[in-house]
């Protein structure tokens, strides 16, 4: 075969495009343009990043997971751009695109795993919400810009349920939230010890003032979008370590965990949201009956009964401004925001009568007045449910809480039957208490829609219901790692 004397050496075109780099950064830094200049440098990097996240999707998952968890903050910084959640829905493209480059690539995905409860379920909602275009009451412009509830759950639902089938990536998880904990434990005492950065100040002036700088005290929100989230979380993740200090072999990890569990539940309190205490006690409750021990869920209902009597019939630590807000969640008669939440339900009870299907997809509460003055906009839903029912109508909110209490009970099907090695058991054991409480303090906050949640909900599902093929995946680990023991004794 004849070669051409013109082709061109790849030293010779790596050459040109690294002078082509050298000139464009050269070129912006005369122009005083360091964005641009810093947009240029940064492209090999993240060619790499690109190639590495191809190779290993999870780190793509978790460049995603960065960004949701830590939304809150980013929101707060970027808030004079418009359309800012377009950066967020980048790095969920972009997890879903080195997915697929992977799958490509080297075909080891099993894409029937995507086939469980938590891709159907979440399937029949985004069609739910896709039929919701054509309620007369809807507005094309806030069904658009509300895909966060519909197009991204199911895809999330897809690609979480094909990659969590590994132990490794379970663990990854599970400390890197660990370590998303801490950060934020940092980021609050920050606030607390030396104040508000002027992002959160501004942020706190455009309104929200009014529910975190209180006569009762000040309410923390760290990184997260509010205290409410803030608060819920943590109650979710106070617990999950707490569950993962007490079974965890390992001293090292016992430590750590508790040490974790001990932020979590501190930030709980500092961010004086009443409902984040059925987090815990929600999920104690649910330990107790998938737990399979009768001595361990013994000792969890007995300390869940002692937190209930602690809050509920004394007046210990009433000093304590924390403990003080935090008491009036177990009295209702005494929390007047509580009952103004009951009444304005009734109003949109009487509003929703006539309309089965909802005002339409986003178009609930009042953040919805940008779309125009309705009566339905003009009352604060104040509670994740609320809103999918003021948006979806009675038919709506029934449809989703059945897909959450399907997702709890199939869940707790393959921990109880499913899943027989003990280590596996108690992490997925972990995840769904969490869950669980969560999805229970979703009724007196919004939070549960916001995409650090949505992160959480889909990954912490797709382990659960995976809980079988992680299984199959850690044994065989196990007796790879027994297999090259006795090698080297015997080689020895």
């Amino acid at each position: 075969m004849l070669t051409s004397n013109r082709d061109i050496p790849i030293g010779t075109i790596s050459s040109a495009v690294v002078a082509a780099g050298l000139f464009a950064i050269a070129y912006y830094c005369m122009r005083g343009q360091a964005i641009g200049a810093f947009a240029v440098a940064g492209i090999p990097l993240a060619a790499l990043w690109f190639s590495v996240s191809v190779r290993y999707p999870i780190i793509s998952l978790f460049t995603y997971g960065a960004t949701a968890c830590f939304w809150g903050a980013i929101a707060r910084r970027l808030e004079r751009f418009t359309n800012i959640s377009a950066l967020l829905e980048v790095t969920l493209i972009y997890f879903f695109a080195c997915m697929l480059f992977h799958a490509l690539t080297t075909r080891d995905f099993q894409w029937k795993r995507a086939f469980n409860p938590l891709t159907v379920g979440f399937f029949v909602w985004f069609v739910y919400c896709f039929i919701e275009l054509v309620n007369p009451s809807a507005l094309t412009e806030a069904w658009i810009n509300s895909r966060s509830f519909y197009p991204n759950m199911v895809l999330l639902a897809i690609f979480c349920s094909v990659l969590f089938t590994k132990y490794n990536y379970l663990k990854y998880l599970i400390n890197g939230l660990a370590i998303f904990v801490i950060l934020t434990f940092i980021k609050m005492m920050i606030q607390k010890e030396l104040g508000f950065d002027e992002y959160e100040i501004r942020w706190l002036m455009a309104g929200s003032y009014r529910t975190h700088l209180l006569s009762s005290g000040t309410r923390y929100f760290s990184t997260f979008s509010d205290a409410g989230n803030f608060g819920s979380n943590m109650g979710g993740f106070g617990l999950m370590y707490a569950i993962l200090a007490i079974y965890t072999g390992s001293k090292k990890f016992k430590l750590f965990y508790s040490f974790v569990s001990v932020l979590a539940i501190v930030g709980m309190f500092m961010s004086g949201t009443r409902g984040a205490m059925i987090v815990p006690l929600g999920g104690m409750i649910l330990f107790t009956i998938i737990a399979k021990n009768i001595k361990m869920t013994a000792i969890v209902g007995a300390c869940a009964i002692v937190i209930y009597l602690f809050f509920a019939h004394t007046y210990i630590g009433e000093g304590n401004q924390y403990v003080r807000r935090m008491r009036t969640a177990f009295k209702p008669s005494e929390d007047a925001s509580l009952n103004v939440r009951l009444e304005n339900q009734k109003l949109i009870a009487e509003y929703l009568k006539d309309k089965p299907f909802g005002e339409g997809m986003g178009l609930a509460g009042v953040e919805s007045r940008k779309y125009g003055e309705r009566y339905i906009t003009e009352i604060p839903v104040d509670s994740y449910y609320v809103k999918i029912w003021v948006q979806t109508g009675i038919v709506g909110i029934l449809l989703h809480v059945g897909i959450f209490v399907l997702l709890i009970l199939w869940g707790c099907y393959v921990i109880m039957f499913r899943v027989k090695t003990a280590k596996i058991r108690h992490i997925l054991s972990a995840m769904i208490c969490s869950l669980f409480g969560l999805m229970l303090s979703a009724y007196g906050n919004q939070f549960f829609g916001q995409p650090n949640t949505q992160f959480l909900l889909f990954t912490f599902m797709a382990c659960i219901l995976n809980g079988s093929y992680i299984e199959c995946d850690f044994l065989e680990s196990r007796q790879k790692k027994q297999s090259v023991k006795t090698l080297k004794t015997i080689s020895v």
